[in-house]
């Protein structure tokens, strides 16, 4: 399974049912699983928050400590295929959504399920009988 980004907030939360069901995974697995491209989005956000003067050194820290723990799928040219004939599919407004995308495509091409309380993004990219996409969430 591949944590999306949203998850992987929950979890850092401290969300009662992701954090047992990431202990769950964890105790048969042994890691999780999270994308490069997740990786961007979260560091993306901390560093923007410690520009703009909020304390956020401490997450940003606990964060680099979680991903040398994770696995760390990245965005290959496999992916970028995936990514490119997804997003042809997609209608416009949902063309914009590019990370998910992206995230969809590193999951869809290792034929991992992903993680995510995003149902609603997600799912036009689900429908398609090509990338294979399926879709679970933790929060429920």
């Amino acid at each position: 399974m591949v944590l999306d980004s949203d998850t992987l907030s929950e979890l850092s939360r401290g969300a009662p049912r992701v954090t047992a069901r990431a202990r769950a995974y964890l105790l048969q697995h042994g890691r999780l699983t999270i994308t490069s491209v997740t990786v961007f989005e979260r560091l993306r956000g901390y560093h923007a928050a410690i520009r703009n003067g909020k304390p956020f050194q401490a997450q940003l820290a606990a964060f680099e400590t979680l991903v040398a723990t994770c696995i760390v799928l990245p965005f290959d040219s496999d992916a970028a295929d995936r990514a490119a004939r997804i997003w042809a599919a997609l209608q416009r407004k949902e063309q914009r959504a590019i990370g998910d995308i992206f995230i969809a495509a590193i999951a869809s091409i290792r034929s991992l399920p992903l993680v995510t309380r995003n149902r609603r993004d997600f799912a036009p990219m689900a429908a398609f009988p090509f990338a294979g996409l399926q879709l679970e969430d933790w929060s429920k």
